[in-house]
């Protein structure tokens, strides 16, 4: 894996922000509406973790994610940008950050005491949004042209 320019990689931030906010949210919304989340889509509530809006937390670690995934897909990504997406959504977000990482600062179980119930919608939400950050910054990096 090359270096990622730190244009690309700010691509990746405005990518991951734009998908957090749009496909991740709806994807919650649906997922929420059907009774299989708690969390409230576009929230304005205070969050603990950081004391800002939920929704604004968020949108910067949807652009934190975008970054990683440009710095894995590189300068010229090449490929099924939605799938390599999906599973880089699944793998980053889903698995290492909701599963593990969030329940590690908080205090919680890792995996969600295992419960299929609750992981399946934080793997659709990860492949949602990784799918469509990768297709973004497909896109982005590549002049307008779809990838």
């Amino acid at each position: 894996m090359e270096g990622t320019s730190f244009k690309n990689l700010l691509i990746g931030f405005v990518a991951g922000a734009i998908a957090l906010v749009t496909v991740h949210e709806l994807i919650a919304l649906c997922l929420a509406d059907a009774g299989h989340i708690s969390r409230t889509p576009w929230s304005l509530e205070t969050s603990g973790l950081t004391g800002l809006p939920q929704i604004v937390t968020d949108v910067v670690w949807g652009g934190v994610w975008g970054m990683v995934f440009a710095a894995i897909l590189g300068d010229v990504p090449q490929g099924s940008m939605t799938v390599r997406g999906a599973v880089l959504g699944i793998v980053g977000p889903a698995l290492i950050g909701v599963l593990v990482l969030v329940p590690l600062v908080r205090g919680e179980t890792l995996f969600l005491n295992a419960d299929p119930d609750l992981i399946w919608p934080v793997l659709v939400l990860g492949a949602g949004f990784g799918a469509a950050t990768a297709w973004l910054y497909g896109l982005f990096t590549a002049g307008g042209r779809l990838p």
